[in-house]
């Protein structure tokens, strides 16, 4: 099995080619410009904004390649597209790796969330994680499909969680055991 660490050059469906890589503190200007750019649409990520490279240098700086990565896809040297997954913090779920993602305007539809996913996916499986989880507004219809491909399911919906320009969504939770499901203990 490749590292899943290993910096490649991608082949999108439209084409065009991208570099995916684990990301790090150099990435900040960049990565700050990425997710400022996905978080202004509103509709796709939690946050709408960071507000400075300090915060996105802190950010990176948990990123470690052991408990926690990021793998960012680059095109002409600017970051377009970041993927993350963040080990549980206790005992109890460091099983569990929680994964995000976040891919500009412009690059959706041609293969690289999926790309970018079973990457993540392929880092927790050597690194040993039981679980990937994540969530999704019940309005990013396409991001679901790609979980869902993937072989996530729907845990678990918090109601009408998000405002999003004006409205009230509903945060779908989902999940994906990375080997055989165990059972659940006894009550």
């Amino acid at each position: 099995m490749a590292d899943p660490m290993r910096d490649e050059e991608l082949t999108l469906r439209d084409g065009r080619r991208v570099r995916l890589r684990p990301g790090g503190t150099a990435d900040a200007e960049s990565t700050l410009r990425n997710v400022n750019r996905v978080g202004e649409e509103e509709v796709y990520i939690m946050i709408e904004e960071v507000p400075n490279l300090e915060e996105e240098r802190r950010w990176l700086s948990a990123f470690d390649g052991v408990r926690n990565v990021l793998f960012v896809a680059v095109a002409d040297g600017d970051v377009i597209g970041a993927a993350d997954c963040h080990a549980g913090a206790f005992r109890k779920d460091r099983h569990v790796g929680g994964v995000g993602i976040s891919i500009q305007d412009g690059w959706r539809e041609v293969g690289l969330g999926r790309r970018m996913m079973e990457r993540v996916l392929e880092w927790m499986r050597v690194r040993g994680f039981a679980k990937a989880e994540l969530a999704v507004f019940a309005t990013n219809h396409r991001a679901r499909r790609l979980y869902e491909s993937l072989g996530f399911v729907e845990e678990g919906v918090r109601r009408r969680h998000v405002r999003i320009r004006g409205e009230f969504v509903d945060e779908i939770l989902m999940g994906l055991w990375l080997g055989s499901e165990p059972a659940a203990a006894a009550p």
